[in-house]
């Protein structure tokens, strides 16, 4: 692969150990990695990018998402439902979906290349997917298709083994006819880690291990997931918790929190990151903290379930390890991180009249690219140094909708018509340009995930 030469680039922020930002500067990219940064000369054969309009950033991490939901948006009948009945309708929905025929491998990697392309078109470069609905308890290739989907488009992905095992006739929350065995969900897990899992630190695929949640888990899941994770390197664990309906569930069935019942499996651990933690009790933050895992932090899921906004201010101060994702799109109706970090940075400033307290926007992107690679357990993606990953995101600010702003990098998030990057590079390889998918036809993909979908009712 030739090298590239990013030039003149008005504005870089690495996201280092150092946090610096640096101005009229190059950086070369070689081998899939950064190269070099400074003031430096085209070498023969490397291909030469103009950077002097552009702010360039990591590419971003979206630490949480289920990209089968892109055909899932703005439900009508559940657009203002609880958690309750918003889990129920849309599992109704898509059993109905796989009953006709539509819920198939096929259709899953349609929907999830239409997420792809949509996250690299506003910074992301890395998704770590959780794919959970099985209908019929069948383990057909979902998981495998979202893979060669990703492959194709020419994202990162770590794609998790997504799982639910505790239906209604077990005292659980899941319906019955989605769950699987135990013994199901790890031999298939086992197949996906030997298939497709990469140690590599720059690997394109990974595979985690991710429980929806112990409302619709059985505990005994998430014992052999730990288990299971400990004999892989890089095997990662994931799940959702604190999502308010688990919390009221654990303790009922269990009389623990949440975070007692997948410390005693085994979790409290690093490389493990947890989605949501929005009504997680203070008290338990240090803990956090202590045992290394991450958190994610879903502000517009959490806000368009009324959920509520996770303690982020109390998690940055004790020390824990924070990252940033969407969630999917049944319950954000988009795959637009930095959009996500927008509606962050304004909804922060709610719960306290002392600017102190409020996110700013670095520590934010901070979270999406830095904080997410460290709950992955990817040191190398998020940053911009000599030896990380060339996995970059680029936007111009010279356009109309920039005009005055005097911190571009407060501008990313404060101003502008639209979020879509002007060039994004995935290990050294140009996937965006000029403001357009070319690791992939947009409208071949968008027609493909519309023709996925059943007719309108």
């Amino acid at each position: 692969m030739p090298g590239l030469l990013l030039r003149d680039i008005a504005h870089l922020v690495t996201f280092d150990a150092d946090d610096r930002e640096l101005q009229d500067v190059d950086l070369r990219i070689a081998g899939g990695r950064v190269a070099e940064i400074g003031q430096l000369q085209p070498a023969p054969g490397e291909e030469v990018v103009n950077a002097s309009g552009l702010l360039v950033l990591p590419g971003m991490i979206n630490a949480h998402q289920h990209l089968y939901q892109v055909g899932l948006r703005c439900i009508a009948e559940l657009e203002r439902a609880t958690l309750g009945t918003w889990l129920s309708g849309l599992g109704q929905l898509c059993m109905r979906w796989w009953r006709d025929g539509y819920f198939t491998p096929e259709s899953v990697a349609a929907l999830a290349r239409a997420g792809m392309v949509e996250s690299l078109l506003c910074g992301v470069t890395t998704i770590a997917d959780q794919h959970y609905f099985f209908p019929g308890g069948v383990t057909a290739p979902y998981i495998e298709a979202t893979i060669e989907a990703a492959r194709e488009v020419g994202i990162r992905l770590h794609a998790g083994r997504g799982t639910m095992t505790m239906g209604h006739r077990d005292g659980g929350m899941a319906p019955d006819e989605t769950c699987q065995t135990i013994d199901e969900v790890v031999r298939h897990s086992s197949e996906l880690i030997s298939e497709y899992h990469d140690p590599d630190p720059m690997a394109r695929i990974r595979i985690h291990l991710a429980p929806c949640g112990p409302h619709v888990d059985h505990p005994e899941l998430y014992t052999v997931f730990a288990e299971l994770a400990a004999e892989h390197p890089g095997v990662g664990l994931h799940t959702h918790l604190y999502e308010q309906i688990d919390t009221e569930f654990c303790r009922q069935r269990y009389g623990r929190t949440p975070w007692e019942v997948i410390g005693e499996a085994g979790w409290h651990r690093d490389n493990t990151w947890l989605a949501h933690m929005v009504d997680a009790p203070v008290a338990e933050v240090a803990d956090y903290a202590a045992a290394g895992v991450g958190l994610v932090h879903l502000i517009a899921p959490d806000l368009r379930m009324g959920f509520g906004l996770a303690p982020v201010r109390e998690w940055l101060e004790a020390g824990c390890t924070v990252g940033f994702g969407t969630t999917g799109s049944a319950s954000n109706d988009g795959c637009n991180q930095l959009g996500d970090l927008r509606l962050a940075a304004l909804a922060h400033r709610l719960p306290s009249a002392d600017p102190d307290r409020w996110l700013s926007v670095r520590e934010l992107l901070a979270m999406a690219t830095r904080g997410s690679a460290r709950c992955l357990g990817r040191p190398a993606l998020g940053v911009i140094e000599p030896g990380a990953a060339a996995d970059l995101a680029a936007w111009d600010i010279t356009s109309v909708d920039r005009v005055g702003v005097h911190d571009p990098v407060a501008g990313l998030l404060m101003t502008g018509l639209s979020d879509r990057v002007e060039l994004v590079t995935v290990a050294g390889e140009v996937v965006v340009r000029d403001g357009r998918c070319v690791s992939a036809d947009e409208e071949t993909v968008a027609a493909g995930a519309h023709a996925a979908l059943p007719p309108p009712a």
